[in-house]
């Protein structure tokens, strides 16, 4: 029993002092997820993430690339299209993390490095994306999908667009 009135305690004093006790909803994350999903072809097992920084759609890396190549193959332009045409319009920044894990290609940190750069590219030289919305980043096998993420042998080898929800400045 004097550990309940303890409790209570402590927790009165905590309100009473003025911390502010937050709950971290973002709602307008929620309506980016909606507005993606309905946009893209729902192909490549597309998966959203809500994190604190925004949203990510992460889609498997083997619906834009094939092994060891940074040319972006004309199957995936659609998805591409599909997100740029969205960001054209939203305020929102995007980063575009490309992770691989290629055994035969020896620097994978390369190979990620340039295919996010390509895509990058792409949605600015073609679908008109203002350069300073997009940036791209590359890890390579650096950080890889965990089980309690995704399933095993899951989108370890992905490419991420992460739709910013905070102002970011280059």
């Amino acid at each position: 029993m004097k550990n309940l009135y303890l409790i209570i305690l402590i927790l009165i004093l905590i309100f009473c002092s003025g911390f502010n006790v937050t709950i971290s909803y973002q709602p307008e994350v929620d309506k980016l997820e909606n507005l993606f999903k309905a946009e893209l072809p729902l192909r490549c097992g597309i998966m959203y993430t809500k994190v604190p920084r925004g949203l990510i759609i992460s889609i498997d890396e083997k619906c834009f690339f094939n092994k060891g190549e940074v040319r972006i193959k004309e199957s995936s332009l659609d998805i591409l299209d599909a997100i740029s045409c969205l960001l054209v319009k939203l305020p929102n920044y995007c980063v575009i993390e490309n992770h691989t894990e290629e055994s035969d290609f020896t620097k994978n940190w390369e190979l990620s490095v340039s295919r996010a750069s390509n895509l990058a590219e792409y949605m600015i030289k073609y679908r008109k994306l203002p350069i300073e919305k997009v940036f791209s980043l590359g890890f390579g096998e650096t950080m890889p999908f965990k089980d309690n993420v995704a399933p095993q042998n899951g989108l370890n080898n992905r490419i991420d667009f992460v739709i910013i929800e905070y102002e970011a400045r280059r």
